[in-house]
Parts: C-alpha cells; structure tokens; sequence
C-alpha cells in the first residue's frame, strides 16, 4: 500500500533535488545524494511510515541499509533548520 506513496517521494524528492533514482539508491555517500535520502526517511516518516516499512521499501529499490541509518537520518532531519529544507518537506507531503 505504502509503495506507490513512496515511489511519488521518491520521484519528488530526485527532481526537486537534481539526482536520478538510481543515485539515491546507490552506494554513493556524497553529502547531497545521502542528504537526498534523509530528505525521503524524513517524508516517509512523517507520513506516516513505520522505520520497518521505509526499510523493506529501500531494499526493494536496491538500497540495503539499517535501522541505525535512517534514524540517523531522521535526527539529522529534526534538526533542520533551513526554510527552504523544510518548505521542500511541507510541499512533498502535501503533493500527494
């Protein structure tokens, strides 16, 4: 149920941010794609998704990660403090 919610985060937050899909669900730990996917936990979260389903949901695009990981991400993200970081948040939640 939660898949096609996550596939329109997903797609919202490659585009608002400028990196494909298949960045976001790489290896690569540059600052603005991992940035990329605390932006989509936080979403995720926030919608709300469980940390089990934002996993599964993950490893179903090829992104193997833990449950540290996106909790990580997610204190990173509560800690955010940039207007436009948190209006890009507000706008993906309420585009669906």
């Amino acid at each position: 149920m939660k898949r096609g919610i996550f596939n329109r985060y997903v797609n919202f937050v490659c585009e608002g941010i400028g990196i494909s899909r298949d960045s976001l669900f790489s290896k690569n730990k540059e600052e603005k794609i991992s940035s990329a996917r605390f932006l989509l936990y936080s979403i995720c979260h926030q919608r709300p998704m469980t940390i089990i389903q934002i996993l599964d949901l993950m490893s179903e695009n090829g992104y193997d990660t833990n449950r540290n990981s996106i909790e990580y991400g997610l204190e990173k993200m509560s800690k955010e403090t940039d207007k436009d970081v948190l209006n890009f948040i507000k706008e993906c939640i309420s585009y669906d």
